[in-house]
Parts: structure tokens; C-alpha cells; sequence
């Protein structure tokens, strides 16, 4: 908990975040509480060591990169501690954090707060949550231990990560769920505009074995002043296992903006992503997981723009390949071996490899891991 703390003081505000967060977990001594009232106490910590061919200064953080992305270097991807509260009518979660991934992907103004939120049922299965969360959108969670590999896709990169707002659910079905979500913006808890964005997730389980998702989040993500840019960025995903030892995710991302395009910026820019993770659990313990992706943005409003070989701008273009082995001693730990292949569009030299330009990266890492749940009441 000191760490905890003394992170939270090196990044943020240390007394607000000391005092709600101990707010929540003082919850509990409460006279308010019920017998049905849930409060848990969460951790996580993933640690790393990982090499690039693409070789930066040793406090350079390596390009479209969510986990792992120092090179050379042993690292601290994340460690979080958090608490949930429940009664059935009212429930919230915070959750502090440090590490790379948050220094990666993190919003510089609550780089500490992963989650922080509050939410009431307003009927039998239906809920209203506000304060900030992590996104709804993607197959790829920013937090190892929720997928299959350490790292993450070009795609999911390029995802939002969090999002501040409001958001009404659907739980009461077994077999469907659904959520809408009114927030600030595309990966941003304070806005940059005078307009809110719209999203929704749709979850559809046909069987024990497959399911379902599809994502969205519509809204005019440019500054005032300025042709407005209205995004639509769509994501769907399915998760099949047609048995206990073969898990496969297949899915992908098509987003447009509208005064996007490079060439003629009254066009509307589209972008896509398509994946597929395929893991194969050799035993309880053991298990090997690849993963193909591509990703597409030419105009470069989701990844931004780069500069080709022949000095002229373009969007992200690149394909990469995954393979990785995981040894899990217990259900919430783990060890992880994967290495990645990424090349890029040919005229985009944006690696270096031997002190030349590249259009391509290797990369290696190893991750270990543990994470717990421990139930307070």
C-alpha cells in the first residue's frame, strides 16, 4: 500500500486520491451496510523484460507499443490496487496505478487513476454508472492479464484506453448484455470540444462456446474552430471454443472521419483492422498462443501521420505476427514468453535495425504476473 501511495503522490494530487480511495474501502465499517453488501479488494502487478530491433534511447518509449516498451531493459508493465463496492442498489470501483503501460497509454492529467466511478440500479438488471472507466471498445484489453498474449495489436493500440461519462446497462440476461455509453470524447477524460460522443457495446452469447460483440463510439472529435471532424468507429469481435483446449478470437475495427482525407480534406478518411488469436492449452498449466493482424489507416486520423521515404505524409499501413507460450502455475498467475514481427508499408522506413531505416521490427519479451481478489465482506 505504500507503494501504491507513493506512486499516486508522484503522479496526481496525493491527499484527493489518498482520501477516496480510503473512502471506499472505509465503506465497509459503515452502519449503512446491508447483509448483502460486496466489497473486494483487487491487486495486480506484471512485470518485464524486453528486447526491440528498433533500438531508442534508453527513456524512449517504442512506437505502437501498449505493453512492454522499454528495450533492453527490465521493467514494471503495472501495479494496481483497487476496490469494489456493492449492495445490490449502489456499487462503484476505483483503482490507482503505476507502471509503463499507464507512462504508454495513460492520459498525462490522471495518469494514476485507471478507473474511478459510481453507479445506482435504476431497475431490476438495469444500471446508470458515471465517473471514469476504462473503454468499452475492443477484443484486447490494455492489461495482460485479460488476454491470451502480453502484448497487444496494432489495433488496439490505436483504441481508446479510458473514457470519462456516463453509461446505462443491461444485466439481467444470461445470454445478452448491452451498455450505453455518453462520454467526453475518443480517449479523453476532459473535453476538447463543446459536444459529447455516443457509443454502445452489444454482447450476444449463443452457447457456452461462442459469443458475440460489437462496439461503437460516434462524435466530432476536432477543436473548436476548425472543419468538423466526425468520427464512427466501429469494432466487432467473436470468441469461439470449439473445445477445452482451442480458444479463437477473430475481429476487427472500421472507423471513418469525416474532413480526414490527406489528399482532399472535405473527404471523409476510413480506416481498418482485422485480427485472429488462436491459443491451444496444451495442459492446465501450459499453453502456445499466435495472433495475425493488419492494420490500415492511410490517412492517418486514428494513428496519426508519418513521413515516407519519398518525404511525403501518409497514415500507418503495417501487417505483424505473434506467437507466445504461457506457463499459469495457479488460475492468477503467470509466465510469458512472445516475440512479434511487424513491417510496415515499404515506403514507411520508421524502425531502425543496425543503424539503418527500417520498415520492420522484431520484437521479444518476457512477462510475469500475479493478480488477486480478495473478498472483504
Amino acid at each position: 500500500m505504500a507503494f501504491c501511495i507513493k506512486a499516486v503522490g508522484y503522479y496526481y494530487n496525493m491527499k484527493l486520491t489518498i482520501f477516496l480511495f480510503l473512502g471506499i474501502l472505509c465503506v465497509r465499517f459503515s452502519n449503512a451496510q446491508n447483509d448483502s453488501t460486496k466489497i473486494e479488494l483487487t491487486g495486480y502487478i506484471d512485470t518485464y523484460y524486453a528486447s526491440y530491433s528498433n533500438k531508442l534511447g534508453p527513456d524512449d518509449l517504442q512506437p505502437y507499443v501498449t505493453v512492454s516498451p522499454r528495450d533492453n531493459q527490465f521493467g514494471l508493465n503495472i501495479a494496481e490496487i483497487g476496490a469494489t463496492y456493492n449492495t445490490g442498489e449502489v456499487r462503484g470501483t476505483f483503482v490507482i496505478q503505476y507502471g509503463d503501460i499507464a507512462e504508454a497509454t495513460w492520459s498525462e492529467q490522471f495518469r494514476a487513476i485507471q478507473e474511478a466511478w459510481v453507479g445506482l440500479q435504476l431497475l431490476d438488471g438495469v444500471w446508470l454508472d458515471a465517473g471514469f472507466f476504462t473503454t468499452h471498445i475492443g477484443a484486447e484489453s490494455f492489461l495482460p492479464k485479460n488476454n491470451f498474449l502480453s502484448s497487444t495489436d496494432i489495433g488496439t493500440f490505436n483504441e481508446p484506453f479510458y473514457q470519462s461519462g456516463m453509461r446505462f446497462s443491461y444485466e439481467k440476461s444470461k445470454r445478452f448484455a448491452a451498455q450505453f455509453h455518453v462520454v467526453t470524447g475518443y480517449n479523453l477524460f476532459v473535453d476538447n470540444n463543446d459536444v459529447k460522443s455516443y457509443g454502445l457495446l452489444l454482447n450476444y452469447q449463443v452457447s457456452d462456446q461462442l459469443d458475440f460483440s460489437y462496439t461503437n463510439l460516434y462524435g466530432r472529435e476536432s477543436v473548436e474552430g476548425v472543419p468538423k471532424q466526425r468520427r464512427f468507429y466501429q469494432n466487432f469481435y467473436a470468441n469461439w471454443e470449439p473445445t477445452d483446449q482451442i480458444s479463437i478470437i477473430v475481429g476487427g475495427d472500421m472507423s471513418s472521419q469525416t474532413n480526414s482525407e490527406l489528399s482532399d480534406s472535405t473527404k471523409t478518411a476510413f480506416m481498418f483492422n482485422t485480427f485472429a488469436i488462436g491459443r491451444y492449452a496444451i495442459d492446465d498449466k501450459y499453453s502456445v498462443t499466435s495472433r495475425f493482424e493488419v492494420f490500415d489507416d492511410a490517412d492517418g486520423f486514428i494513428s496519426g501521420t508519418l513521413v515516407n521515404r519519398q518525404g511525403e505524409i501518409q497514415g500507418l499501413q503495417a501487417t505483424a505476427f505473434t506467437i507466445g507460450v504461457e506457463y499459469a502455475p495457479t488460475k492468477q498467475s503467470y509466465l510469458r514468453a512472445e516475440t512479434r514481427w511487424t513491417t510496415t508499408d515499404n515506403n514507411l522506413e520508421i524502425f531502425s535495425k543496425s543503424g539503418s531505416p527500417s520498415n520492420s521490427r522484431v520484437e521479444f519479451m518476457i512477462n510475469m504476473g500475479f493478480y488477486f481478489n480478495k473478498r472483504l465482506r
